[in-house]
């Protein structure tokens, strides 16, 4: 954790422009108990001037962090200072199932894909499900992150695929990679968490039906 933080804390210090570099340090602040922090932090996010550029590239990440700091309110709240939090953005949020996907390179366009167990699948194209699964916008640039919520699941096993799409990076890049968090009662105080972390080769994208990543039960 402290390897995590001290690498989270580097990056920021070399790409203080990029809303990516405060929300990756929050998290590693909260993964630290440092919780303040973690939520001054998240809230830098959405308060931030970007340029254009950076704006249009992360539109949409707003969604993602609203839930991250609501997290950290409804789990941590007592040892938190909002008073410079607005109060507009504060809720209760807690889901059944939360799935998030991360990557490392800029220029990247990796989906995040969630099968159900009536076997209907979540993703940019089919947006919310009969369930109530629902995926954030589809990040085509950047470093992601995308989401996948779901209040109340329905008992059985989810499936978590990615596809990915393609990237702008010169031949001699390493392979990207891709964190995947599962959260089983996220917001609750009696959350569970997940990670798992993998190397997305290039050719995978020709494989058509995306890389399968891991299976959970409800």
């Amino acid at each position: 954790m402290i390897k995590e933080l001290f690498a989270a804390q580097k990056v920021l210090e070399w790409r203080p422009f990029d809303p990516q570099s405060y929300r990756d340090y929050a998290l590693a602040l909260e993964d630290n108990s440092q919780y303040q922090g973690a939520l001054d932090n998240l809230y830098k996010v959405l308060t931030q001037s970007y340029t254009k550029e950076l704006a249009n590239r992360d539109d949409g990440i707003e969604e993602i962090i609203i839930m991250e700091i609501n997290e950290l309110i409804s789990n941590h709240g007592n040892k938190l200072d909002l008073k410079n939090i607005n109060p507009k953005i504060i809720a209760e949020l807690p889901v059944n199932i939360r799935v998030v996907i991360n990557w490392n390179k800029d220029d990247t366009d990796i989906d995040l894909w969630v099968t159900d167990p009536n076997k209907e699948r979540c993703m940019y194209s089919h947006k919310e499900t009969e369930i109530g699964g629902r995926i954030s916008d589809d990040f085509t640039q950047g470093f992601g992150p995308e989401q996948f919520l779901l209040k109340k699941a329905i008992k059985g096993k989810y499936q978590i695929q990615t596809n990915f799409f393609g990237e702008n990076q010169v031949g001699i890049a390493e392979p990207t990679a891709i964190m995947a968090e599962v959260f089983i009662n996220y917001a609750t105080g009696k959350q569970e968490r997940k990670i798992v972390v993998f190397q997305n080769q290039k050719d995978d994208k020709q494989k058509g039906d995306g890389i399968l990543i891991g299976e959970f039960e409800f």
